[in-house]
């Protein structure tokens, strides 16, 4: 658990890399983000380490930097989170589970609510499926896959509509698992993935944002 001021350091960094108030590529100077953040230098230290360790921010010797925003980690990634993710939806409909979890996690989602706390939602939406397979390697294997492209996932629920659609996906994914209708399930969570792998990425192409092999 962070001390305080490290966490509170930790999140205001995060967040303003999210929204790419700080940009890819850009220097993490401590002495700035001292003045910047009003807090003392060791938990800024600390919260760099954090992020580092989550994707956000690389080090190279002693100069921590915001990562850019790999296109070709991003495919790969999105690649094996469909490949998961349509086999999660395959093992939960056949498991015919009660919903009540995930509608309560979809009931608290709320078009007004900050981009983060939804993007957490939805983090949380996803993970909760993986749960109802009733393997715990499947649901670390997608928490480790979303947490590496959670800035793009961010990019992609603050894109107009783009919260409202994914609601609207997952109240169709929940009647499909509950009704065990597997192979619909896995269909509609490929187009899904699809439909916001395409949506991202034309937003980011083109621009400074990415960086290619």
């Amino acid at each position: 658990m962070l001390a305080p001021q490290t966490e509170e350091a930790y999140r205001r960094l995060r967040r303003m890399i999210l929204s790419l108030e700080l940009r890819p590529g850009e220097p993490m100077v401590e002495r700035r983000l001292e003045e910047r953040l009003g807090v003392s230098r060791t938990p800024i230290r600390t919260a760099l380490q954090q992020l580092s360790r989550e994707g956000l921010v690389v080090r190279s010797g002693r100069v921590y930097t915001v990562a850019p925003v790999d296109l070709a980690e991003l495919e790969e990634a999105f690649e094996f989170r469909q490949w998961l993710e349509t086999q999660v939806v395959r093992v939960a409909a056949a498991r015919r589970p009660k919903a009540q979890e995930l509608r309560d996690l979809l009931a608290s989602l709320e078009a007004d609510l900050d981009p983060e706390v939804e993007l957490e939602k939805a983090t949380d939406f996803h993970l909760a499926l993986a749960r109802l397979t009733g393997n715990r390697f499947v649901v670390a294997a997608l928490a480790q896959v979303l947490q590496r492209i959670y800035r793009a996932r961010y990019l992609e629920i603050t894109r107009p509509k783009g919260a409202e659609a994914a609601l609207s996906d997952h109240l169709t994914l929940i009647e499909l698992v509950q009704e065990g209708r597997g192979e619909e399930a896995a269909l509609f969570m490929q187009q899904h993935l699809e439909r916001s792998r395409e949506a991202l990425l034309r937003s980011l192409e083109g621009s400074a944002l990415l960086t290619r092999p």
